[in-house]
């Protein structure tokens, strides 16, 4: 068994060391807003956006009834209303807040809010 113990130069460690690489720069995207969900983010680019579920077109609709396109799809659940709120930006408030359309209301950083009212949204929300 070797007992010696070893020193090693600064300039030995030096040259051993390997640049380090930085991390790749990304894109920076242009947003008011992000939504974050498990699988994907949706970036707020507009001044107004909807949420909900967009409803399956089939022949059985109803021509009368007007198909709603959301452009934040929650995905298929019944308690997730074809529109269910807005996202929109107030000018007297000079802030965003979601404006619950749907019946079955929403929450905001623990608060309810019921169909028909107004949730200001603040830096982080949740």
């Amino acid at each position: 068994m070797d007992t010696r113990t070893r020193t090693a130069s600064p300039t030995a460690d030096y040259e051993q060391a390997k640049p380090v690489t930085p991390p790749p720069v990304q894109d920076k995207i242009s947003a008011y807003y992000s939504l974050v969900f498990p699988h994907f983010t949706f970036y707020i680019q507009t001044l107004s956006i909807t949420i909900g579920r967009r409803c399956a077109n089939n022949a059985a609709t109803s021509s009368t009834v007007e198909t709603s396109q959301v452009d934040v799809d929650l995905g298929a659940l019944k308690s997730v209303s074809r529109l269910h709120a807005k996202i929109e930006y107030d000018q007297d408030e000079d802030r965003f807040v979601l404006a619950v359309i749907g019946r079955n209301g929403a929450w905001v950083d623990g608060v309810w809010s019921g169909a028909g009212t107004r949730a200001p949204l603040g830096e982080r929300c949740e």
